[in-house]
């Protein structure tokens, strides 16, 4: 069987990346870093293939950067951020969520049900590109499956993680 590896964007929760690091990783690994309230978040791509693989790949190339990673962070998505990227209405995404709409193809199920409904972005997406909508996003976007394989990796392999990190930062 042949396999053509696929380019995965991952976003992870970390520690307070300090400066020099931050932009080693911006340089190194071309990583967004950003603030949100007392979390940062990571976001990087790599290729693997399998979306996981290439998650693990990451966490052990962000901690040999310096970076204490903590979790992956999934890409969730309300309905405005559905029509923003998929490029329509509101409208539409409601008819789409309500099964108004491709009906032999269901929308996804939501992630979790508070405010309004959230859903996994690469599920969606993955919808919207078997719909031929465009979504402009060239990036694979890991499943919630490959999210949980990453976190398990990572809580397993915490303490092996941040020695490295902490080993990187001292240089």
């Amino acid at each position: 069987m042949d396999h053509e590896s696929l380019c995965y964007r991952y976003s992870f929760v970390t520690s307070v990346v300090p400066l020099r690091v931050e932009e080693r990783v911006r340089d190194e690994l071309g990583a967004a870093i950003d603030d949100h309230g007392p979390l940062q978040v990571v976001t990087a791509t790599a290729e693997g293939f399998r979306g996981y693989a290439a998650g693990i790949d990451l966490v052990a190339r962000l901690s040999e950067a310096g970076v204490d990673v903590e979790r992956t962070q999934p890409d969730l998505v309300n309905r405005r951020l559905i029509a923003e990227r998929a490029g329509c209405t509101r409208q539409a995404v409601a008819l789409w969520v309500g099964g108004h709409r491709h009906q032999s193809d269901p929308f996804p199920l939501p992630f979790n049900l508070t405010l309004g409904q959230t859903w996994l972005w690469g599920e969606v997406r993955a919808w919207l590109v078997r719909r031929g909508i465009p979504v402009g996003d060239s990036a694979e976007i890991p499943s919630m499956r490959d999210h949980m394989r990453v976190d398990s990796h990572i809580a397993h392999r915490r303490s092996e993680y941040r020695a490295v990190a902490s080993r990187a930062r001292g240089l």
